[in-house]
């Protein structure tokens, strides 16, 4: 299907900047990209943007257009823009292209997971954050906002469940939704057992904290953010997802 599109790669880069930038704007506040070339710079303008602007190249807008990946209107003095569908399924085109879910996380965070061993050891925690990383580049992902918290809620469980089996805590650790609880027991065995210096246990002490907050997002992004009465974006989506990777890895290796 796309076979016939030749992008260079900064066109690419700029293709799935575009994207994620229009889904961090809730759909019924979404405007057009505004592209502005002046005699110092040339930049394109959009609220999705973190910093509001993204340097740009404009051969490379116009190229994105003449492949229907964006569709473009002139304005007197700015160019005008918007991500056609086309050029949403291109992109989880492009994602699908780096390979294994694991490997475009591993890309996209500079290879901080060691992804063979991680899924020989938590199997069925890796199996429901897969799923939700794939909903995380498709091109309705916006639908799939609370699947993602949940798929993450559920890995969660799954990788404090390895641990409580592999650990064996002293109390009775059997509910499986309190994941914060068992980690914590977990984290504080082991920290007893290797007698750590004061600085490891300072860092498993964070490291609970980071897992408190993750739980915290995975809850929020389940529930759509109704508690906190804030829209979820595909940013907070992006953000569990690699968060709950990454903290089930970091405790595992801490382990």
């Amino acid at each position: 299907m796309f076979d016939h599109i030749l992008l260079e790669p900064e066109q690419k880069e700029l293709l799935i900047v575009l994207v994620e930038a229009a889904r961090n704007v809730r759909r019924e506040e979404r405007q057009k990209f505004i592209f502005v070339q002046t005699l110092a710079n040339s930049f394109i303008q959009h609220p999705g943007f973190s910093n509001k602007t993204y340097i740009a190249y404009k051969g490379d807008i116009e190229t994105l257009g003449r492949e229907g990946l964006i569709a473009i209107t002139f304005g007197r003095h700015s160019i005008f823009f918007d991500v056609t569908p086309r050029g949403f399924m291109y992109y989880e085109h492009l994602k699908q292209q780096l390979g294994e879910s694991i490997q475009r996380v591993e890309a996209s965070i500079r290879h901080f997971l060691e992804a063979e061993t991680f899924r020989q050891k938590y199997s069925l925690a890796y199996q429901k954050w897969d799923q939700a990383e794939r909903m995380l580049w498709s091109h309705d992902v916006e639908q799939h906002f609370s699947t993602i918290g949940h798929l993450c809620r559920e890995a969660v469980q799954e990788f404090a469940e390895v641990l409580v089996n592999k650990y064996q805590p002293p109390s009775d650790f059997s509910d499986k939704t309190k994941t914060i609880n068992r980690v914590r027991a977990v984290l504080e065995l082991q920290s007893s057992r290797k007698r750590s210096g004061t600085t490891v246990k300072s860092f498993l002490d964070a490291l609970l904290k980071y897992w408190q907050e993750t739980i915290n997002l995975i809850q929020r992004q389940e529930h759509a953010g109704q508690k906190e009465g804030e829209p979820i974006v595909w940013e907070d989506a992006r953000r569990v997802v690699f968060m709950t990777a990454v903290v089930m890895f970091e405790i595992d290796r801490a382990l």
